[in-house]
């Protein structure tokens, strides 16, 4: 062999094992590649199939109960019974043909339930496409006889099923229905964790009253279910992770008898009363008539039955006690007398009134049309003559009305623990011209001093500002049993605010020789009663009306309840709105 020959041996045998050396460093990689696919990455991939194949499902977790301060139910849940198909029965090639199917199936087993569809195409179409591994509920809430109907021939409808959940009932019917409130059903809301849900179980979450308020406290701890789900998202089998927790009961301040009682007084009319406790704010009835029965929102909100409601032109729905605005009339005026006495002003005083009170071209007239004649601060208070109150606020002006309906709380929120909290309005210069770009002038003291004008206030602040002058302090308002009192000392002089309780004190019981404007409201109570009626005008011409205030609390000498109670189109305070307080008052006081 020649020395070429070898040269090119050599060489090819160089190249061989090159490549060799490249084909096993090649396999020895693909070796590991296939030991970290096969072994290591296993359960991941393993994992992310699984996830791809299981959907998580949160189950709402029982709604709480609300009782009154005895116990007394006031909303509870009951079971329900649903209707329902599943889905993966009626599957098919195509997803119209899959809705066309349960459809159909639907419009076969309405034969059997004995009601038709409520459900269009377009919501099964929506079911399918978005939540296609969830049961589709078609009769929410049937009754006996449907179930009993469906039940005999279930075996005809394969894929269908009943479904048993808990809805919301209110045992006491409309009693208390503005502060209750109401619920619907609602998507859940996800919960701490690694993983989303793909799904939520409608649940009930409060929509209005204290159910929304306290909806947090109410709704309980969810559960989970899983669904295992095919390639097209159909459900194969399901089971459950973590049962669902009962919510917490709310129990509150308010008496449901006493509740009875005032919207029975305020039945068939407009208006609204609250009642509270001025030691420690309990609210012991809180009532908007008219009224509503929040079962009728139950299994769900029709449309029907809102459009009804929202365009009565009563307003049902208005909650009146704590977000209706009204002016108090002359239930302002002891707020008045404080802000004289504060500011100097003697409560031998007097003024003399001849029926009407005249300021250039305003006139404002008296209860009394021939005038009361010389009055002082506790008679004026009895007699609620509006020509003293209107000199008296001019007097002392608006700064000093200001400082003392700042004292009770007008103007801003109670701090109840409520979803509706109406502030009101306590009006002054910067306002009028804030609002009406407008200046302020002496009329508008006077005005305000007789609790007419812009001055706007809620029945359960004025009932407020009625304890406090009792008691000499001011409370927060609470209506869950546990929270704490808060209390608030009032900055009145204690003969200053003797003044004006003698004054409220004569409203009801009289001197012995004429009676007060407000004696009808301490007929029957087995107590001292001490008020003040209030009649506001509204309105001018054919539209002119009265809204007709009372305003007590009791016992005169130790209060334990304080009420403020409003009835609009009235007569007058002492002759519609003080015989219904003295009902109140007696149930108050029954025992």
């Amino acid at each position: 062999m020649s020395a070429g020959e070898r040269e090119s041996c050599r060489v090819s045998r160089v190249a061989c094992l090159v490549v060799a050396v490249i084909v096993a460093a090649g396999l020895l990689q693909l070796a590991f590649r296939l030991r970290e696919l096969q072994v290591d990455d296993a359960a991941e991939y393993g994992y992310a199939s699984a996830r791809q194949s299981i959907r998580r499902v949160q189950i709402g977790g029982t709604r709480g109960r609300i009782l009154d301060r005895r116990g007394v139910l006031l909303a509870d849940n009951r079971p329900s019974l649903s209707v329902a198909c599943r889905p993966a029965v009626f599957q098919r090639r195509t997803w119209e043909a899959t809705v066309d199917a349960i459809e159909a199936a639907i419009s076969n087993a309405a034969r059997t339930v004995g009601r038709p569809s409520p459900l269009s195409r377009k919501t099964i179409r929506r079911h399918v496409n978005q939540t296609l591994a969830m049961p589709l509920a078609v009769w929410l809430d049937i009754g006996v006889d449907e179930l009993a109907r469906f039940s005999e021939r279930a075996n005809e409808h394969p894929g269908f099923f009943v479904l048993e959940t808990e809805e919301r009932i209110y045992p006491q019917g409309s009693l208390a229905a503005h502060l209750v409130g109401m619920v619907g059903r609602d998507r859940g809301e996800a919960t701490e964790g690694d993983e989303k849900y793909n799904f939520f179980s409608p649940e009930l979450r409060g929509r209005a009253g204290l159910e929304h308020y306290y909806n947090s406290f109410l709704r309980g701890v969810s559960g989970e279910r899983k669904v295992l789900v095919d390639a097209r998202g159909f459900a194969i089998r399901e089971w459950v992770v973590s049962e669902p927790r009962k919510g917490l009961d709310l129990r509150l301040t308010l008496d449901s008898n006493l509740q009875r009682t005032v919207e029975l007084q305020l039945r068939g009319l407009s208006g609204a009363c609250a009642v509270v406790d001025p030691r420690n704010g309990d609210v012991l009835a809180l009532a908007s008539a008219p009224g509503f029965n929040p079962n009728e929102f139950v299994p769900v909100l029709r449309s029907e039955l809102y459009s009804r409601y929202s365009s009565d032109p009563r307003k049902p729905l208005l909650n009146r006690a704590v977000g209706g605005a009204y002016a108090p009339g002359s239930t302002f005026k002891p707020v008045i007398a404080l802000a004289a006495l504060t500011a100097g002003v003697p409560a031998e005083l007097t003024y003399d009134c001849t029926g009407v009170f005249r300021l250039g071209q305003m006139r404002l007239r008296c209860a009394s049309r021939w005038g009361h004649g010389s009055l002082d601060m506790r008679h004026a208070l009895m007699k609620s003559c509006n020509p003293y109150f209107c000199n008296l606020g001019l007097d002392i002006g608006t700064n000093a009305i200001q400082v003392a309906a700042s004292a009770f709380g007008f103007g801003e929120k109670t701090g109840i623990d409520f979803g509706i909290d109406m502030s009101g309005t306590v009006p002054d210069a910067d306002w009028k011209m804030r609002m009406y770009g407008e200046k302020w002038f002496l009329g508008d003291v006077a005005q305000m001093s007789i609790g007419q004008g812009m001055l706007l206030v809620s029945p359960l602040q004025m009932a407020l500002a009625a304890g406090a002058i009792g008691t000499g302090f001011r409370v927060t308002p609470r209506l869950k049993a546990d929270l704490p009192v808060a209390r608030t000392p009032l900055p009145f002089k204690a003969e200053n605010l003797a003044v004006v309780r003698e004054g409220m004190r004569l409203v009801v019981a009289g001197d012995g020789e004429s009676r007060g404007t407000g004696w009808r409201g301490g007929v029957g109570v087995p107590v001292s009663v001490s008020g003040k009626t209030g009649t506001a005008e509204i309105g001018r011409g054919a539209t002119r009306r009265k809204n007709t205030w009372f305003i007590a609390y009791a016992p005169s000498e130790a209060p334990t309840v304080a009420l403020a109670l409003i009835v609009e189109n009235g007569e007058s305070g002492g002759v519609t709105a003080a015989p219904k307080a003295a009902e109140i008052l007696r149930e108050a006081f029954r025992k």
